[in-house]
């Protein structure tokens, strides 16, 4: 059900209809399409010819208002100046460098079509785009930084067409989305009479400046819950992960590399089967389209069923398996890696629950029980460590504390702070807070009365030296602060 909140979605699923009667495929094409557009999400469409995939993006690009519109066609190895800007000639001769900018600059809906024909000075002109929002020309910046772009590009144009020319890695990294457009089915062939063209002209312009600016913010205020940021990023980063790698980090390794160390250490670990691991953009795309199928569905928050929608077409060109040669249906394998990454996530629970108790005080039992689960599960290891960078942290922050207490001579700081150490770190650092205070005290039922509300070990074993007939005896270290701490009357002063 739709929120009250949303001003622009029944404008956006008025243009979902609208696509699906004049575009003929499959309902999934069209919720990304929209998904990305309300997402400001960049998408770029694969296909062969006859795909459809010009076709969709003419259809939107014919429901939005002529002013902040751009079409850009990729032919003859276009080049920068006839794509996006130019010299104004008679300035230039008149030694002033002032720039013509063409309309896709400035563009907020840019369609860009087979861009594997760009020259690679527009490319590079793109990516700038697609990077910063704005393109640099003579010195000079421009463009509109609420923008979304949709791109096409053929990748099965053989590779004789000197005209067509691989795209950059860094360039597929910048855009949201990437999907592989399919032809369409016999069911969506069969509807197809030639009056596709006409009635895609007369589509009504639903989209001007006001409102596209307007649905952008609707759905950029969709909320993604702290727990699912959380499993987004262990998602991402499994992916990413080599134990064998400098940082873990798997993209610091070749495919036949990282194939000859998981040889030698456990391919059922979900990192062996991939290649080429996508970069930390993966994360905040696999966000923003997870927010636009969200948006499009109703929901004021990102649900796990939308980020698992988006993760195919995040991962389409930012994540390479290792038997990709022989993967026919890649869409499916990603649906499917990202089933089997919830599931090795949610098995972990267990341990990341551990790690977070950790933290609120250490148990030596716990400690082992998330060792355990580490040699079961290898990227837990990054788990682990956060949490001893978490303990390293603290503890660094306590010694100062208990430094400055030390000069002041301020002992029940330093029993506070003991008593924190003891049970918030691991032994081998709560020891550098151990106390070297020794105190000579009389033992009288008053003073037992005191410490038995405050430590009841301690008031057992000075009740049991009063019961043997002492009357003074020395306490040291945790013991000598707590009788302090209490304000206890000590025999000659106390000495360090």
């Amino acid at each position: 059900m739709a929120t009250a909140n949303f001003k622009f979605r029944d404008k956006l699923l008025t243009m979902r209809r609208l696509i699906s009667t004049v575009f003929y495929h499959d309902q999934e094409y069209i919720d990304l399409a929209v998904a990305c557009f309300a997402a400001k999400a960049p998408i770029c469409f694969l296909g062969g010819r006859g795909s459809g995939k010009s076709h969709l993006c003419e259809v939107i690009y014919n429901m939005v208002e002529d002013d902040i519109r751009a079409k850009v066609q990729g032919r003859l190895n276009a080049g920068f100046e006839e794509v996006w800007a130019r010299p104004h000639l008679p300035s230039l001769m008149n030694g002033e460098e002032k720039v013509i900018w063409a309309k896709a600059a400035k563009a907020m809906f840019i369609w860009l079509d087979e861009i594997q024909r760009l020259g690679p000075e527009a490319r590079n002109a793109m990516f700038e785009k697609l990077t910063t929002g704005k393109i640099t020309y003579l010195d000079v910046s421009e463009g509109e930084e609420d923008f979304v772009a949709f791109l096409t590009a053929n990748p099965t144009e053989g590779l004789e067409d000197q005209t067509c020319i691989p795209l950059e890695e860094p360039l597929w990294d910048r855009f949201v989305a990437v999907c592989w457009l399919p032809v369409p089915r016999l069911k969506h062939l069969l509807r197809i009479n030639g009056h596709e063209e006409e009635m895609k002209e007369n589509l009504p312009k639903l989209w001007d400046r006001e409102s596209l600016l307007g649905l952008w913010e609707e759905v950029k205020a969709i909320k993604v819950p702290k727990k699912l940021d959380y499993i987004i990023t262990l998602m991402v980063r499994i992916t990413m992960f080599c134990k064998e790698a400098p940082g873990y980090d798997g993209a610091s390794l070749l495919p036949a590399q990282k194939r000859e160390l998981c040889s030698k250490c456990n391919t059922s670990y979900i990192c062996a089967r991939i290649a080429r691991p996508p970069s930390v953009r993966a994360k905040l795309a696999l966000i923003r389209l997870a927010r636009g199928f969200a948006y499009l569905a109703g929901r004021e928050e990102v649900t796990l069923e939308d980020v698992k929608r988006a993760w195919p077409y995040v991962m389409w060109k930012r994540l390479e398996f290792m038997d990709e040669d022989e993967i026919a249906n890649k869409y499916q394998a990603l649906v499917k890696l990202a089933e089997d990454i919830i599931t090795e996530i949610k098995e972990a629970e267990e341990a990341i629950k551990l790690a977070e108790e950790l933290k609120n005080g250490y148990d030596q039992a716990k400690w082992a029980a998330l060792e355990r689960w580490c040699a079961s599960k290898i990227w837990l290891l990054e788990v682990k460590e956060e949490l001893e960078d978490y303990y390293r942290a603290l503890a660094d922050k306590l010694r100062a504390k208990w430094e400055e207490a030390r000069r002041r001579n301020d002992k029940i700081i330093m029993l506070k702070l003991q008593a924190i150490a003891e049970k918030k770190l691991p032994p081998n650092l709560a020891r550098d807070f151990t106390a070297d205070v020794e105190l000579e005290v009389v033992l009288t039922p008053q003073s037992l009365a005191k410490i038995a509300k405050a430590d009841s070990s301690l008031f057992q074993a000075l009740k049991a030296k009063m019961d043997s007939g002492e009357t003074t005896v020395k306490l040291k270290g945790k013991a000598a602060l707590i009788w302090l701490s209490l304000n206890l009357p000590v025999k000659g002063g106390e000495s360090e």
